[in-house]
């Protein structure tokens, strides 16, 4: 413990710090490498004739909050006793948050612990020192230039983000960074055909989690694994290896692998709280066509359509998918119908076989008070949408003109009243958001003006811009609802050559049924006849 004596004892600490804002003062020549503080800081204490000082530092941290190993260390140690004056090189070593950085001063100078900046020729022991006087203006100069800094940063890395180049440290799975310019994306071969795999998986409605036990059961690594292997870190890695859920989502969201680039995805709150939280995309930056594509736009959209309208698909025993695993709808009380099989003997073989069916998810679990049976063999259901499709396919192949019209005559029927509604509720909204813009405005003046307090004037803020935020989420989606509904030609076209490539059909498998069809209702087994609607993706029902 620190003695008191006669002749004053010091016990010295000295304190270190370097982070990523200090970039801008190196490139001017300026030196704040640790290595360099702690020698003069060393240089100073010898030069005092005190004793070998205790070091703490805290590289690559951020001065604008005091949760930092080094200073915490020091901390400690002052308050045990253990050091009586603190020796920094100047004042922004210190910290960059001027409140923080006031309130440790003085519970320091409380302690009795003398306090050192030697830039500043600040000396606590020194009531007189004039530097002194000055710190509180030293703590505000310091977050003003963490605060300039943190704009400046931001301000080029949203000009590189409208440019499109692609800055991530690691490089993204899929890609390698191209080695002639180092914020462009090329194709890495083995990844890339794993990402073309979970598209292609995406598209056969499978979900996520399905998805990511196939490629575990392949023992294929997940991109964190793939990159420790690839780059011999394996040691560093603090992971199983093995895909997740989330793991496969972030793919299949990630526009970079149809050439795009996204940037300010994520953000923090402001240059004092670092807590990253992911930003609505209609703040992202993207730029499209940046670098070859792993797979095309339009696989990539019909995948992220999905995500809103794919539910649970179920695989068999045998991790295998049917054709129609959650494609067909109860038409009374909307449930799935879910896959179910009997099992029988071949007496000829003594083989066994299996029939798959499907019945309404409400009557499975909840009986048929709720909702009656509506079972269909597997076997049905596939001889009714093969004879439904050779039938379009056939007519289209005899006059393409006159069925093309009768497309557009569909799509513009069942597109008519739904955009009609969209269009009118899009209305409602864009006015209901410029009067919250104005009654946020109004709120504002009268608070300003005294007229109201500034705490009525945060409710009203907090309440209305609640209700701005999901009024632009909804406005955003019925924008793009509007667009989609606006493509009538482009879904005719697609839906017309995918029934030229499926003429002659004969069966029918997962991809076919997932690329061909949106979803087929079916009535109840006591109906007769049973109605079984067939919905197409791009054009819906047709009869």
């Amino acid at each position: 413990m620190v003695q008191e004596a006669n002749v004053k004892q010091w016990y010295p600490a000295i304190y270190a710090r370097l982070s990523k804002e200090d970039v801008e003062y190196s490139k001017k020549g300026v030196s704040l490498s640790i290595e360099h503080q702690l020698a003069i800081l060393t240089d100073f204490v010898k030069g005092q004739g005190w004793q070998t000082p205790k070091i703490f530092c805290d590289d690559d941290s951020t001065g604008t909050n005091f949760n930092r190993k080094g200073f915490q260390d020091m901390y400690a140690e002052a308050q045990n006793g253990n050091i009586n004056v603190i020796v920094i090189k100047d004042t922004s070593r210190f910290g960059r948050n001027w409140v923080q950085s006031g309130l440790y001063f003085e519970k320091i100078e409380d302690m009795g612990i003398r306090f050192i900046s030697i830039q500043e020729s600040l000396d606590t022991q020194d009531p007189k020192c004039p530097a002194l006087k000055m710190l509180p203006f030293y703590f505000i100069f310091n977050e003003w230039h963490s605060s300039t800094t943190s704009e400046k940063i931001r301000v080029v890395l949203n000009k590189q983000a409208e440019q499109g180049k692609y800055r991530a440290s690691k490089v993204l799975f899929g890609y390698d960074k191209d080695p002639n310019d180092k914020y462009k994306l090329i194709i890495d071969p083995p990844a890339a055909n794993v990402v073309r795999r979970i598209f292609e998986m995406r598209l056969q409605k499978l979900s996520c989690g399905v998805i990511a036990r196939a490629l575990n059961r392949e023992n294929i690594p997940n991109p964190s694994e793939y990159h420790a292997l690839r780059f011999n870190t394996a040691n560093k890695r603090s992971h199983d290896g093995n895909w997740s859920t989330e793991m496969v989502d972030r793919v299949l969201c990630n526009p970079a692998y149809c050439g795009d680039v996204a940037r300010n995805r994520s953000g923090t709150k402001n240059f004092k709280n670092r807590k990253a939280f992911r930003k609505p995309k209609e703040e992202w930056i993207v730029t499209e066509n940046m670098h070859e594509p792993i797979v095309s736009r339009e696989v990539f959209n019909q995948c992220a359509a999905m995500r809103i309208s794919t539910g649970r698909v179920r695989s068999t025993k045998e991790n295998e998918i049917r054709p129609f695993a959650s494609m067909l709808v109860c038409a009374d009380c909307g449930f799935k119908l879910v896959q179910n099989f009997t099992t029988y003997t071949l007496r000829t073989t003594g083989e066994d076989k299996r029939v798959y069916g499907y019945n309404c998810g409400m009557f499975r679990s909840k009986g048929k008070d709720s909702c009656p049976s509506h079972y269909i063999s597997e076997k049905s259901i596939s001889e009714i949408v093969i004879a439904d499709i050779s039938e379009k396919a056939g007519k289209l192949l005899e006059d393409e003109n006159a069925i093309r019209e009768r497309f557009y005559a569909i799509k513009a029927q069942s597109n008519g009243t739904r955009l009609n509604a969209d269009k009118t509720a899009l209305e409602k909204i864009s006015k209901r958001l410029e009067e919250l813009d104005k009654l946020i405005q109004a709120a504002f003046e009268k608070s300003v003006l005294g007229g109201e307090s500034s705490e009525l004037f945060t409710n009203y803020a907090r309440k209305y811009g609640a209700q701005k935020q999901e009024l632009t989420l909804q406005a955003h989606e019925l924008t793009t609802s509007i667009a989609r509904q606006s493509q009538t030609e482009n879904d005719v076209d697609t839906f017309i050559a995918l029934m030229k490539k499926h003429s002659d059909i004969t069966e029918l498998d997962r991809a076919t049924v997932v690329e061909l069809i949106d979803r087929i209702t079916i009535s109840a087994s006591a109906v007769k006849p049973r109605e079984i609607v067939i919905h197409y993706n791009f054009m819906g029902s047709i009869e």
